[in-house]
């Protein structure tokens, strides 16, 4: 990509975090996290996008977390690649372009997982949904991030029929202490488990959250309890950790 068209974009890199399946002891997936220079998150990364390059910048962040993926393998692992649903339709820069990004580098759908991450309303969730359907024909997945939150609800999940649900990490943070939240939870995942969607939890931090959401019948979970971002590696869940939950 020529140095006019990154021109003013700030330097980054992507660092990787993997979603633990505390069950079988495995990566589920590992998602695909820009980072800036000096360990920024990816939020105060795009905050220095002029808005009018955001789904250019998407665009970038994606093809460099393809490339380095096939540089180290996934060990079986799928790749989470964010992505704002407004981006997803667009013509250059949107996920058409990234599936072609990773055929070119040799990977395939069914490596991939498609995360819609932003807290504002789809303008269209059906036509994102028709969209993608011949890349999830190959086998590609789709995760609703920060369900709970912002206007990720019910009524974007029945439109776009995801594969997988991503529970907020705000819906998680109590879910060890606050009844009601053990029991709105345990509710949504039967309901998920029904449709057929998996279930991953966000933004787990401790063992007593961890074995509580196990209790419920979750096993996928993601946090800092299992592995922090890292920036070039694709970080395994902490092993003693894994011992204590299997």
């Amino acid at each position: 990509m020529s140095s006019e068209i990154i021109k003013g974009l700030p330097r980054f890199a992507m660092a990787f975090q993997p979603i633990a399946d505390t069950m079988t002891g495995t990566v589920f997936a590992q998602e695909a996290l820009a980072r800036g220079r000096d360990g920024e998150g990816a939020a105060s990364v795009f905050d220095k996008v002029p808005l009018s390059k955001r789904h250019l910048f998407e665009s970038i962040c994606r093809q460099r977390a393809l490339e380095a993926v096939r540089e180290m393998g996934t060990n079986g692992a799928r790749i989470s690649l964010n992505v704002s649903p407004e981006a997803v339709l667009d013509q250059e820069f949107g996920i058409c372009e990234t599936i072609r990004a990773a055929r070119t580098l040799g990977l395939h759908e069914r490596q991939l997982i498609l995360e819609l991450t932003e807290k504002q309303k789809a303008s269209d969730v059906r036509a994102i949904r028709d969209l993608i359907i011949p890349f999830r024909k190959r086998g590609m997945m789709v995760a609703l991030d920060d369900f709970g939150a912002g206007y990720n609800g019910i009524q974007t999940l029945l439109d776009l029929k995801p594969d997988v649900v991503k529970f907020d990490m705000g819906l998680i943070n109590r879910i060890d202490t606050c009844e009601m939240q053990q029991t709105l939870i345990s509710s949504l995942a039967e309901a998920c488990s029904r449709l057929d969607i998996i279930v991953v939890a966000e933004g787990v931090e401790t063992l007593p959250q961890a074995r509580m959401l196990q209790s419920i019948g979750i096993a996928l979970m993601q946090g800092y309890l299992f592995a922090r971002p890292m920036v070039g590696l694709l970080p395994t869940p902490a092993p003693d950790i894994m011992a204590r939950l299997m």
